[in-house]
C-alpha cells in the first residue's frame, strides 16, 4: 500500500510538469552489522533481501574491521567481501546471494519525465584471482527496477595483460564498455556513476546516456566531457505498454563472472523533472551529496616484537587522510604514559607500513600505544601493545637505528669483565671490520666509527667473548 501511494504521488508530481522531485534514495556503509553473511535469512542485515528466499550462500560477507576509505568521502566502520559464485557451490545447490536494499521512499517511476540518477561508492579489488576477462565479465553492482530488470550496471574484469578495468552498461546482459586506463589491484577507489533517463515513450529510442567516474573530484559535479566511460546513446527501456519500469533498490551480483572484490559506503540519489538533463543531473547530485568527512586514518595490524634486546613496533595503515604524525607512547604500568618517538604520516590512499624501534626499553613491562594526530580534530588512540623484559643481563643496543649519518653508539648493561670483540658484517656476511676490548665489568657505553666502506644498506654488529655472544643489526640510509 505505501509503494502504491508513493507512486501515486510521483506520477502527480510528474504531470504537473513543474516540481522538480530530488532525493538521496539510499546511504548504506554498513555500521553496526554483525559479522559474517548479509543475507543470513531471506531478509538479512539492514534490511538487505537476497533474490532467492532464503539461500544463504555466503557469497557476501560483513567485515568486521576497518572500511574502506577515500578523501573527501564518508565511509562508515565496516564494509562487505563479495565473492565470485564458485563451482563448489554450483554442486552444492546454491544459488547467489544477489542481495538488495530497497530505497526507503519507495520506487521511484522515471516516465515520462527525464530523470538523471548518480549511484556513488568505493571499491577494492584484492587481485586478479577471481575476476572475469573484460569479455565475459558480469556485474557486480545495478539499479533494480520492480519488473525484475536492471540498469545503471558496473563491471569489474581484466584485460589480456591482466590488469584491472572498470566499465559500466545499461543491460547487464551485454558486455561492458570499460575504461580506456587500468587500476592497481589490492587499492581503495571512488566511484561515480551516471545514468540518464531521457524524456521517454513506448518507442526503444537510443536517446539514454550513461557515465562512469573513478576518483573524481568531489568539490563539484563531474562534467560528462571527463567521464572516464560515456555511452551516449543507451536504449531506452520500457515496461508494460510504453511506462518504463520504475527503480527500486540496489543490487548487488555475484554470479559466475561477478568479480570477488570488497564495497563500501553506497550512496543512490536521484532527481525527476520535465526539464533538461542538465538541470537534473545537477540536482541529483545535490542530493547525492557525496562529500564528506571520512574517518582519517584506518589503522591495523598494530604489532611489538622483541628483538636482539631492543623492542620493535610495527603498524600498518589501510588509508591515510589529514594526518601528521603518529606519536609512540610507552608506559611500564599500562595506565601512566610518556611520549617515546614520533613518526612523521605518509598520507597514502592506499596501505603503508611504520617501524619504529625502542632501544632502551624498560625493565619488566613495556607498554605502547600509538597516538594519531591529524591536522584538524581531536587524536586517536590505538590498542595497547604490551612486551616483557624479565631479564636486562647484558643487555645489547645500538642507536641510532636507522643511522643517517655520524658514529653508530654502543650499549651493553651488567657484562663481566673480560676480553671482547666487536665484529661488523654487511648484508651477505663478509666481516668488514674487528675491535679488540678490554672490560672492566659493568655498562659499556661506546660510539664505533664506522669503516668508509660502509654504504646504505643493513648490517649486523657482534660482540663475543668470555662466554658471550649477541648480535644487532642496524641499517645504514
Amino acid at each position: 500500500m505505501k509503494n502504491i501511494f508513493l507512486f501515486f504521488i510521483f506520477l502527480v508530481a510528474a504531470c504537473s510538469g513543474y516540481a522538480q522531485v530530488s532525493q538521496l534514495l539510499l546511504n548504506e556503509n554498513f555500521t553496526g552489522y554483525a559479522t559474517g553473511d548479509l543475507n543470513n535469512t531471506s531478509r538479512g542485515q539492514g534490511s538487505w533481501k537476497a533474490s532467492f528466499g532464503n539461500n544463504s550462500a555466503g557469497f557476501v560477507q560483513v567485515a568486521n574491521t576497518t572500511p574502506l576509505m577515500y578523501p573527501d568521502y564518508t565511509s562508515g566502520t565496516q564494509y562487505i567481501n563479495v565473492k565470485q559464485k564458485i563451482t563448489q557451490a554450483n554442486t552444492l545447490g546454491m544459488d547467489p546471494d544477489d542481495p538488495s536494499k530497497s530505497f526507503g521512499n519507495g520506487i521511484i517511476p522515471v516516465h515520462p519525465d527525464n530523470t538523471t540518477f548518480f549511484v556513488s561508492f568505493l571499491v577494492r579489488v584484492p587481485s586478479a584471482a577471481g575476476v572475469a576477462t573484460i569479455a565475459d565479465a558480469q556485474p557486480n553492482v545495478a539499479i533494480h527496477t520492480i519488473n525484475g530488470g536492471v540498469f545503471a550496471n558496473f563491471y569489474i574484469g581484466i584485460d589480456e595483460g591482466g590488469k584491472l578495468r572498470f566499465g559500466i552498461n545499461k543491460d547487464g546482459k551485454a558486455s561492458g564498455k570499460f575504461a580506456a586506463g587500468s587500476y592497481k589491484f589490492n587499492t581503495t577507489y571512488l566511484v561515480v556513476i551516471q545514468y540518464d533517463v531521457a524524456n521517454g515513450d513506448a518507442s526503444p529510442d537510443y536517446d539514454d546516456k550513461m557515465y562512469l567516474w573513478v576518483n573524481p573530484s568531489l568539490a563539484a559535479e563531474p562534467s560528462p566531457f571527463s567521464a572516464d566511460v560515456a555511452i551516449d546513446q543507451v536504449q531506452h527501456f520500457d515496461f508494460d505498454g510504453g511506462f518504463d519500469a520504475p527503480a527500486e533498490s540496489l543490487q548487488l551480483f555475484q554470479e559466475a563472472n561477478s568479480a570477488t572484490a570488497s564495497f563500501d559506503a553506497f550512496r543512490v540519489a536521484y532527481a525527476q523533472h520535465f526539464n533538461t538533463e542538465a538541470a537534473n543531473a545537477a540536482a541529483a547530485w545535490n542530493a547525492l551529496s557525496p562529500a564528506g568527512t571520512p574517518l582519517p586514518v584506518a589503522l591495523s595490524d598494530f604489532n611489538g616484537y622483541i628483538k636482539h634486546g631492543h623492542i620493535e613496533l610495527d603498524w600498518r595503515v589501510n588509508f591515510e587522510f589529514n594526518m601528521l604524525r603518529y606519536e609512540i607512547e610507552r608506559s611500564t604500568d599500562g595506565a601512566h604514559y610518556t611520549f617515546a618517538g614520533t613518526m612523521t604520516a605518509k598520507n597514502d590512499e592506499s596501505e603503508s607500513s611504520y617501524k619504529w624501534i625502542d632501544a632502551f626499553p624498560n625493565a619488566g613491562n613495556n607498554y605502547y600505544r600509538i597516538k594519531n594526530v591529524f591536522k584538524t580534530g581531536n587524536p586517536v588512540y590505538s590498542p595497547v601493545v604490551r612486551l616483557s623484559l624479565k631479564d636486562r643481563a647484558s643487555l645489547f643496543t645500538i642507536y641510532p637505528n636507522p643511522l643517517l649519518h655520524g658514529d653508530l653508539f654502543i650499549r651493553i648493561t651488567d657484562l663481566q669483565q673480560g676480553d671482547y670483540a666487536f665484529e661488523l658484517f654487511n648484508a651477505e656476511g663478509q666481516a668488514l671490520f674487528n675491535k679488540q676490548i678490554k672490560h672492566t665489568g659493568g655498562s659499556i657505553n661506546q660510539a664505533v666509527v664506522l669503516p668508509p666502506s660502509v654504504r646504505a644498506g643493513i648490517y649486523t654488529i657482534q660482540l663475543t667473548g668470555n662466554g658471550f655472544k649477541q648480535s644487532a643489526t642496524f641499517v645504514v640510509q
